[in-house]
Parts: structure tokens; C-alpha cells; sequence
């Protein structure tokens, strides 16, 4: 159960999301810049790996001093003082003046504590904000994530990637356990019923954690877990998941904890995400 999926899954079968971000700025004529602290360059790599990406990526500034986010990016002394680097109001400030800086259409910030030390009680290891800022919209997110320092900054390397696709009119919506998207509108599981490869921790009190698992060829990192509960089934007490992911994609997952076995029993991807 706490195998390294990275190792396993070998070249994902769908394209990347940078892709995907590329092909609709290209299409919609619109250019991008990037304000990364955390990620260290992360998001700015991954899009330049596309090539052509020259035609809408106007660059990115990393600023992981204060005085950097200051100076480069015009975020706010006051600002940094009294909310502190890691910070909505800061990520925001952040994604505003690198779209002054580069005179991009739309632009993104990433902001957070990637570990393994830095945490605070109030802000823990993997605490990372996100913003986009554009002419007609403001943005932001928060994130938790629990890998280790890599996958940290993976994360959130992919989150703010599904961040601009859902800007860009590519809504990847998440799911109750009855099917109903957040934003109200009905959509259909896919019933799957397969098993899978989990990655999992174990809590201080002993409850089981997945924070990773492989479908379809593809590692899905989990980045918040909803609604738990126990259902039994064939005779097995399962421990059902409703997780989501980075890219806003719904899973429903279950544990048979006396085998370590677990399934992947009703997804909610989007098709321009799956």
C-alpha cells in the first residue's frame, strides 16, 4: 500500500495539462506569466516544455525572498508584514504584479510551505496558495498537500495548471457522493469497480489515509478528502473515500482494511481531464 507510484505507472496515456493550457492560449490568443515561490520555476518548466509555448508564455519571476516579492513582483511591504509571505493576500499581490511586469493577460502565483521544516502551527508543511489574476477575475486557492518536498511542489505545480484551464472555460468541477457538482449542476458516475494501486499513511490514531493512486495509467495525487463512511458489501465492511484531486476530478475509493485491498468503485472525470 505504500509503494512508489511514480515508479509504476510508467507514461501517462492522456495529454498533460500544460499541453492542454497551451493549446487554449494559442487558440484564444492570450498570453501568461507566472509569480512562483514554492515551486521554485516548477510551472514555468513544465510549460516550456511544450514546444511553440514561446507564442503565449511571456515568462515567470521567481521570488522566493521577501525582498524579492517586493521588488520584482510590488507586493506590498504591509502586506508581507502583516499577513506573512505564505498567504492569499500575498499570492494575490504576487500574480497582480507579474501581470504588470510582463503585460500578460492572465498571470499566476504560487505561494507556500513545501517542507519538510517551516511549518507553524497556523500554517502547516504544504500550505500553498494559489492566484490568478486577469481583467475579469480574481482567483484564489488553498491548498494542503502531504507528500514530501518533490511532491509538494508537484502538487502545486498541477494545481495551478487546472487553475488556468478552468479559467479558460474548461470548468472541472467536484462532486458530492450523490453526483451533484459544487456549483449545482447534475452529472453521472462513471461505476468502475477496479482495483487499483493506493498510496496511503497512517494516522496517529490509526485510521488510513490515501494520499495517491494510479487509474487508467495515470498517478492521481488526492488533495482533499470529503465525505468517509463504512458500507458493507460481499460480506466485507469497506472504508468508502470520496476524494478529489488537484484538477478538481471526484473518486470514490474503498478500503477492505483486513486485506490492504483497495477499489475504485465510481469516478466523476471530465472528459478534457481524464
Amino acid at each position: 500500500m505504500m509503494q512508489n507510484l511514480e515508479s509504476l505507472h510508467g507514461a501517462a496515456n492522456d495529454e498533460p495539462l500544460e499541453v492542454k493550457v497551451g493549446a487554449l492560449l494559442r487558440a484564444r490568443g492570450l498570453t501568461l506569466a507566472l509569480a512562483e515561490s514554492c515551486t521554485g520555476g516548477l510551472i514555468g518548466n513544465l510549460i516550456t516544455d511544450v514546444p511553440g509555448s514561446s507564442a503565449y508564455f511571456l515568462g515567470s519571476a521567481v521570488t522566493y525572498a521577501y525582498r524579492a516579492k517586493e521588488v520584482v513582483l510590488g507586493v506590498r511591504h504591509e502586506t508581507l508584514a502583516r499577513y506573512g509571505a505564505v498567504s492569499a493576500e500575498t499570492a494575490r499581490e504576487m500574480a497582480q504584479g507579474a501581470r504588470r511586469l510582463f503585460g500578460a493577460d492572465i498571470a499566476v502565483a504560487v505561494t507556500g510551505i513545501a517542507g519538510p521544516t517551516g511549518g507553524l502551527p497556523d500554517k502547516p508543511v504544504g500550505l500553498v496558495y494559489l492566484h490568478l489574476s486577469a481583467d475579469d477575475a480574481e482567483i484564489g486557492e488553498r491548498h494542503i498537500w502531504d507528500a514530501d518536498r518533490l511532491g509538494n511542489k508537484r502538487r502545486s505545480a498541477e494545481a495551478a495548471l487546472a487553475l488556468i484551464l478552468r479559467y479558460l472555460g474548461q470548468p472541472i468541477e467536484q462532486h458530492d457522493h450523490a453526483g451533484t457538482a459544487r456549483g449545482g449542476k447534475m452529472t453521472l458516475p462513471e461505476f468502475v469497480g477496479e482495483p487499483i494501486l493506493v498510496q496511503a499513511r497512517f494516522l496517529p490514531d490509526g485510521q488510513v489515509q490515501p494520499t495517491a493512486f494510479i487509474w487508467r495509467g495515470r498517478t492521481r495525487y488526492i488533495a482533499e478528502i470529503g465525505r468517509q463512511w463504512q458500507e458493507e458489501a460481499d460480506g466485507i465492511s469497506w472504508r468508502c473515500y470520496l476524494v478529489h484531486t488537484p484538477t478538481a476530478e471526484t473518486f470514490e475509493l474503498r478500503l477492505a482494511p483486513g486485506e490492504g485491498r483497495w477499489m475504485l468503485m465510481r469516478a466523476w472525470p471530465r472528459p478534457d481531464v481524464a
